[in-house]
């Protein structure tokens, strides 16, 4: 689809297209970042498209343009990626308006081979977060064992190897119910292939495979089948992973508008009560305020107690670039860059309790409890942490955010009995005022 559009007059050679294919988004993502405004508000001249829209559509032409630098549709990157973007988004919008259809490309993958490919996606999108998370990085990023283990907070790489293991079994025979072709002829074979490909056989076991390859023609399918996924895993990864990231930025300004507004808000408000009337109004609803009786609502009232942690102090960071750069972007608010920082430290440059810790708070803070909870039940249950009692405490945070009321007074429970001030009183200010109930 769209090839005509992405076919400018002249293309310049570049290591952005090769970068593109390999793991690096940034080109893509910072274009989003920078024109998604700009974009809505030409969308909106030339079109009467609604700023949603318009976001949507800037980014399924990105999504394409990864689609086609990574099937061998786009084989220069674009002298002026602005112009080239904007020309696809013209086609789309265009046909949007007049309700014509878009004019349809050859495509280059055959039928079979693309519809695998989207069988492939959309499965993975049914997985757990973890295993989405295991295969992104393995596959996209293309961490090692050690580096996954760091990455994701495993023990070691040989947990980081299991994971990855159990996470690419629960897709193939998700694809296997699926009716995909190659996963049923896979799945027998799919640990000796696997550790074929990932290079955990000794010498002598892997002459072995050979020689089995060569007598045995389920196991020769089955490394083919593997061969295939493991291709289109590399592109669904990547794909999934731009995807994610175009719309955590649409969150995040979406987050900054609403806090724009609500000033904004606030502010009209303030001008509005002027006067003798109001502000004896103002000093009543104090009075009440202070002295009515109340109990606060526990599925919304979380926020009331929490603690901003200062994040670590400046003679742990001394020295150590991307820890103190991860620590200056917490405490400016940008969480999402603070924990790409933070995933960038070296395996054992620091302690994995505060590794794990700082992963789980930078998660809590861009309001993804789910994914927040697993670090601070890990950091928890480390008996001889410093940072165990400061873990429950952010764990109840987290249970209380999803409405999980029994296991947020659990842990707050542990909160108020082993955290550091001010965490201890908040956790015990919160059983008493916050009505949490078993």
């Amino acid at each position: 689809m769209l090839l005509e559009a992405f076919r400018p007059v002249s293309y310049f050679l570049s290591e952005q297209l090769a970068r593109l294919r390999t793991g690096t988004l940034t080109p893509l993502t910072d274009f989003y970042e920078q024109q998604r405004d700009i974009f809505s508000r030409w969308a909106r001249r030339q079109f009467g498209t609604a700023p949603e829209s318009a976001h949507a559509v800037l980014r399924e032409v990105l999504l394409e343009f990864y689609d086609q630098a990574n099937d061998g549709r786009l084989s220069r990157w674009p002298a002026d990626l602005r112009a080239h973007l904007y020309g696809v988004a013209r086609q789309i919008l265009t046909a949007t308006v007049t309700n014509t259809a878009l004019p349809a490309d050859t495509p280059l993958l055959p039928a079979s081979e693309a519809d695998r490919r989207q069988l492939l996606l959309r499965t993975m999108r049914q997985l757990p977060y973890d295993s989405q998370l295991v295969l992104q990085q393995f596959y996209f990023h293309g961490s090692n064992f050690e580096t996954l283990a760091v990455k994701l907070g495993y023990p070691n790489a040989n947990v980081a190897r299991r994971q990855k293991s159990d996470a690419l079994r629960k897709l193939y025979e998700a694809l296997q119910r699926q009716g995909a072709v190659g996963a049923a002829e896979l799945l027998p074979h799919l640990t000796e292939v696997e550790r074929s490909a990932d290079g955990l056989l000794t010498v002598a076991e892997q002459d072995e495979f050979d020689t089995q390859l060569l007598l045995d023609g389920g196991l020769r399918q089955a490394c083919l089948a593997y061969e295939q996924y493991a291709a289109d895993l590399r592109w669904a990864a990547g794909r999934e992973t731009l995807r994610l990231r175009l719309e955590s930025l649409d969150r995040r300004v979406a987050q900054r508008v609403a806090a724009q507004q609500r000033i904004t808000r606030r502010k009209r408000r303030q001008r509005a009560r002027l006067g003798v009337g109001l502000a004896a109004l103002a000093i009543l609803l104090g009075c009440l305020v202070v002295f009515w009786p109340k109990r606060s609502t526990p599925s919304r009232a979380w926020s009331d107690f929490d603690v901003q942690e200062p994040g670590l102090p400046a003679a742990v960071t001394k020295g150590r670039t991307l820890l103190e750069q991860s620590m200056n972007l917490y405490r400016s608010g940008s969480y999402p860059a603070a924990l790409h920082s933070l995933r960038r430290l070296p395996a054992g440059s620091l302690g994995q309790d505060t590794f794990l810790f700082y992963n789980g708070l930078l998660l809590l803070r861009q309001e993804q409890p789910q994914q927040a909870e697993s670090y601070f039940q890990r950091v928890s249950q480390m008996r001889n942490s410093a940072m165990a009692g400061r873990a429950s405490f952010y764990l109840g945070l987290a249970h209380w955010q999803q409405q999980e009321l029994p296991q947020a007074q659990t842990a707050l429970q542990q909160a108020a009995s082993t955290a550091p001030e001010p965490q201890r009183a908040e956790a015990r200010r919160a059983l008493r005022e916050a009505g949490l109930r078993r």
